[in-house]
């Protein structure tokens, strides 16, 4: 039987671990969401901020760890989760008349760029994590961390980003 499906090959795995992990988040934010409709999911605009910068290097955190795959599942469940009620949280918001579209673009724009900055990091970290055979000093020293480590850097700072923008708009909701 014919497929047109492409192998995985050193060129292409990075793009189908972010497409695993952004397919498993489509999945846990629909479960969310139906959580947050019947009340169970709570939530607090206060630490969205923080939430969303942390995110970042803890999946990043999973290049280093041996069980690299279920954390960064269980770490990709815990953010559509959060996104989820944030999400509902910001809808019943605007059909309260509470806040503003703008206001609510930017919250789902935020959103989907820690998103996609997430996805990145966790595919980045798995393949960093399947990819490295030395341990201990031996990969700390080692060309491919350095490489890791510099990938890590900018994908912070772009988590840092977040966390300073998501007060900005906490502040523009409760104006």
């Amino acid at each position: 039987m014919y497929t047109a499906a492409v192998p995985t090959t050193k060129d292409n795995v990075t793009s189908r671990l972010f497409l695993r992990y952004f397919l498993f988040y489509l999945v846990a934010v629909c479960f969310g969401v139906m959580l947050a409709a019947r009340g169970v999911l709570h939530f607090d605009l206060h630490g969205v901020g923080s939430f969303s910068f942390a995110m970042i290097p803890l999946a990043l955190m999973a290049g280093l760890l041996t069980v690299s795959r279920p954390y960064l599942l269980a770490l990709t469940a815990a953010k559509a989760l959060f996104d989820a009620a944030l999400l509902a949280h910001m809808t019943a918001l605007i059909g309260t008349g509470a806040i503003g579209i703008l206001t609510f673009n930017a919250c789902f724009l935020l959103t989907a760029f820690s998103l996609v900055l997430f996805c990145a990091a966790a595919a980045r970290a798995c393949w960093f994590a399947f990819g490295s055979k030395t341990k201990d000093s031996a990969l700390i020293f080692s060309r491919a961390f350095a490489h890791y480590l510099a990938e890590s850097i900018l994908m912070t700072a772009l988590a840092l980003s977040l966390y300073f923008l998501w007060p900005r708009l906490a502040l523009a909701i409760f104006l």
